[in-house]
């Protein structure tokens, strides 16, 4: 009775034993799948974490050049993006700028408001002009993910697991922010280099592509043994649970036997014979189970190395790619050495050509001078010797012109005295104008021997204009009170001339301005003085300004005025010779000066003249 029970306890643990290990089979076989399918989620979460080390390093390498008192540097990340728990988790562990760093989220471009940095991905759909004119002013950076190229400060572009970044410097510069030159020598600086780096990371994609596709191949051919395999369990698990169904079957025999125990001394041996050989069937399905599990083993430890290949090529990949990084900077830094040593040849060779031909040109110049000089020497020379002429003829002249008019002045006096009483009233009045007329003829010839002489006064002196002009006050001084004048000055200059020259400059537009009053007018006249640099000239000159309230002069007679023997008005109204204007033009002109008049009639007149300062 013992062994019987014992027997049935015995056929109870083992079809136990045998599922549980069919259970632990099935669930290692399920976990390397697993593993295998959660590679693809791992990788994607590297890229997330080296997004974020990205943004730190590139924010920590610009250079805010504004004094920010905030303590806490802030970056905000614009539209919903998982990059904002990755930023989040790094600025526990970081700093940038020696400053906490915090991390808010906007929803949209408005609301974008008081950060350090802003960053957005291109699959979020947001205009950058947008964003740039947002921030516009603020000091804040825009770190942009796969935008177009230079239309952000700073565009990071991730191709596979590798991202790289341009620079916009103009833009960095006009928002008040720095680079540094790590920062700057690692950009891409140029369209082509960002083809350039596109084309050769998708050749790298597409070599790696290719073996994860023979990988992906060799899996999938795993997979399919796995699969294999796994039927080959269930077609094993079936047959343990038929085996189980022969085994209750069995018991229940068993039990009847049991209730029987002659039969069951009878078929005891049976017995024995039939738990070994369901012992041994056990047995050797554990033993095809361990065989199975040995091969799925080698063919996990077959994909392990094969990824390890892979990542020794991808490591290949990347030193060559850093070889002809560094060949291609060396390329770009002799080939810029070449075009500066091109440019500063040309720029030499354009020099030298530019200093021969100036060499060239000054010289016929000079020779072009030289001759002028020559020239403006014997013309000089042929001039003085005709103005010396024409001084002789004009003091011959007017001495030859002088002396009939003094006998006829002389005669003319004779027969006025000794023939008054026999002389009618027209023949005295013939005798009177011959007289008179012959006063004026002597006059202007005076006039004209005076005008000749104008100009060739060899002594200069120091002249005080203030006491040249009280002089000729006193002088004047009975017209003056005929004509109740009134002449104010002040702070006139001392000047180097002629004194006689410039007595006569004065006294003719002093006597101009009393004689050419309005009636029962007063004259009232100003004379000042002040500096000035004509147009066209450098030289500093005294300009007069000699201002009356006379009767003015038309505009149509500007032309005439300093005309000689010019009259404007008829010598019953005016008396005189119509030359002391043309005086004062010409002893100007010798001075190096100008004279003009601004008129307004019957208000008055103002006459300017300069002379210069020496």
């Amino acid at each position: 009775m013992a062994q019987t029970v014992f027997s049935k306890y015995y056929y109870d643990f083992r079809p136990m034993k045998a599922r549980t290990l069919l259970y632990i089979l099935i669930f290692c076989l399920l976990s390397q799948e697993s593993i295998l399918h959660a590679q693809a989620p791992l990788n994607e979460q590297i890229k997330r974490v080296k997004r974020a080390l990205f943004i730190f390093n590139l924010s920590d390498q610009i250079q805010f050049l504004d004094n920010n008192t905030n303590p806490n540097f802030t970056i905000g990340v614009l539209g919903k993006d998982r990059t904002v728990i990755d930023l989040r988790g790094l600025s526990q562990k970081r700093q940038i700028k020696n400053k906490p760093v915090r991390v808010v989220n906007f929803k949209t471009i408005k609301d974008i408001y008081d950060v350090d940095v802003v960053y957005v991905n291109h699959n979020k759909n947001f205009n950058v002009n947008y964003i740039l004119n947002k921030i516009s002013g603020n000091n804040t950076l825009l770190i942009t993910e796969d935008y177009p190229f230079n239309s952000s400060m700073v565009n990071i572009v991730n191709i596979g697991e590798e991202f790289q970044y341009e620079i916009n410097e103009d833009l960095l510069n006009a928002n008040n922010l720095g680079v540094s030159y790590s920062l700057k020598q690692n950009a891409i600086s140029s369209i082509e280099k960002w083809k350039q780096f596109f084309q050769d990371t998708e050749h790298q994609l597409e070599a790696t592509q290719e073996a994860l596709q023979l990988a992906k191949s060799d899996i999938k051919h795993k997979n399919d043994n796995i699969t294999k395999q796994k039927k080959t369990i269930n077609a094993i698990n079936s047959q343990i649970h038929q085996q189980n169904d022969v085994l209750k079957t069995q018991e229940s025999e068993i039990n009847e036997l049991i209730s029987l125990s002659e039969f069951q001394k009878k078929k005891y041996s049976e017995k024995l014979q039939i738990e070994k050989q369901l012992e041994t069937r056990i047995l050797e399905q554990m033993e095809d189970l361990k065989e199975k599990q040995a091969f799925i083993s080698s063919n996990n430890a077959t994909i392990t190395l094969q990824q390890d290949t892979l990542e020794k090529q991808k490591q290949e990949i990347e030193a060559k790619l850093e070889k002809i990084n560094l060949i291609n900077k060396s390329l770009s830094t002799q080939k810029t050495v070449n075009y500066l040593l091109l440019a500063l040849l040309i720029i030499i060779v354009i020099s030298v050509i530019l200093i021969y031909r100036n060499y060239k040109s000054i010289k016929l110049l000079n020779e072009d001078l030289q001759e002028k000089n020559n020239n403006i020497f014997n013309k000089s020379l042929e001039i003085a010797s005709k103005n010396k002429e024409l001084e002789e003829f004009a003091y011959i002249t007017s001495h030859d012109l002088k002396e009939p008019l003094t006998t006829i002045s002389g005669l003319i006096d004779l027969l006025q005295d000794d023939y008054k009483d026999k002389l009618d009233e027209d023949a005295i009045i013939s005798m009177n104008f011959i007289s008179k007329s012959s006063y004026r003829m002597r006059n202007l010839i005076d006039a004209l021997l005076n005008y000749s002489r104008l100009g060739k006064a060899n002594e200069k002196t120091e002249i005080n204009c203030n006491t040249l002009v009280s002089e000729i006050i006193h002088d004047l001084d009975n017209a003056i009170h005929r004509n109740q004048a009134v002449i104010t000055y002040q702070d006139l200059p001392t000047i180097r001339a002629s004194e006689i020259e410039l007595r006569v400059l004065f006294q003719n537009l002093i006597n101009n301005a009393i004689k050419f009053k309005k009636p029962n007018t007063s004259p009232i006249i100003n004379i000042s003085c002040s500096t000035t640099v004509p147009e066209h000239q450098t030289q500093v000159f005294w300009q007069f300004e000699v201002t009356d309230n006379g009767i003015g002069i038309k505009k149509q007679h500007k032309d005439k005025v300093f005309a000689i023997f010019q009259r404007l008005h008829s010598r019953e109204t005016y008396e005189g010779t119509g030359i002391g204007l043309a005086f004062c033009k010409k002893i100007l002109e010798s001075l190096g000066g100008q004279i003009w008049f601004e008129s307004t009639l019957n208000e008055g007149t103002t006459f300017f003249f300069t002379i210069p300062q020496q």
